[in-house]
Formats: C-alpha cells, structure tokens, sequence
C-alpha cells in the first residue's frame, strides 16, 4: 500500500486520494505537500493543520482515487 501512496503523491497532475486504516478512520489526502512515506510508515498532516498521524503499513488496508471513491 505504502508504494500506491508513493505512487498517489508523485502524479502529475496531482488528483486527490484517500487513506483507509483498519480502525475505519478515513484520511483524505487533497494535496500532495500533506502526506508522505517514510520507512514503514505513511505520515498523513491532519485537517487542523497543526498535527500528523503515523499509519504504519500494517493498518492501512485501502488506499482509492477520490472518483474512485465517490463512484
């Protein structure tokens, strides 16, 4: 899943995509400067704008286009 991030935040142009974690929290990702992967882990900004989550790939179970999403 982490490579699908990887893959999610270098495209060109940037389309907005979603992060599902086995707990069912769903982080939206609307711009590519709020998410990135590091190591084992996917490190997602929150919508407060002052803080981060750390999903480690263990707990992330689906990662969707935001079309793909809503279809």
């Amino acid at each position: 899943m982490l490579k699908l991030i990887r893959e999610y935040l270098q495209r060109v142009p940037f389309t907005p995509f979603e992060v599902h974690a086995t707990n069912g929290d769903v982080f939206r990702i609307e711009h590519p400067e709020n998410a990135a992967v590091v190591g084992h882990v996917a490190v997602i900004a929150l919508p407060d704008g002052e803080s981060v989550t750390n999903l480690s790939a263990l707990h992330i179970v689906r990662v969707t286009g935001l079309q793909e999403a809503e279809a």
